[in-house]
């Protein structure tokens, strides 16, 4: 005795047609890159937002109905922060071996160990460079 599918999986079949013909067509969302900077600017200010923020109506009636805590908000925000600089700082070790920075501009051309040697220091001098 075997069990007859035929009006069942026609009726699927037809059921999945009309669900792939109603169903709304998908959109490209943009993708937005946010620097490192904006996004630790953005996690100081997550749960206790900024200054005006904090002075609307609904927030202070909030604190004075007992609802927002202030101390707890800065406390998730700062550990928010030092998670993700914790985990920067781990990326940036991690990559490479080396920690690879740009130079700073620099006026000066020489230093004092490469400039030519004397016996007798330079009036004013503080570096006194001896001969072994």
């Amino acid at each position: 005795m075997g069990i007859q599918l035929n009006h069942i999986s026609g009726l699927t079949l037809s059921l999945l047609t009309a669900l792939a013909l109603a169903a709304p067509s998908g959109q490209a969302q943009e993708a937005t890159v946010q620097t490192i900077p904006d996004a630790l600017d953005d996690l100081t200010s997550t749960y206790s937002g900024d200054y005006f923020e904090n002075r609307t109506i609904t927030r202070q009636f909030n604190r004075i109905i007992g609802f927002g805590f202030p101390e707890r908000e800065l406390e998730w925000d700062g550990n928010g922060t030092s998670a993700a600089v914790r985990d920067i700082l781990l990326l940036q070790t991690t990559a490479d071996p080396t920690i690879r920075v740009p130079d700073l501009v620099n006026p000066y051309t020489t230093t004092l160990l490469t400039m030519p040697s004397d016996q007798t220091p330079y009036v004013g001098s503080e570096f006194i460079f001896e001969s072994f």
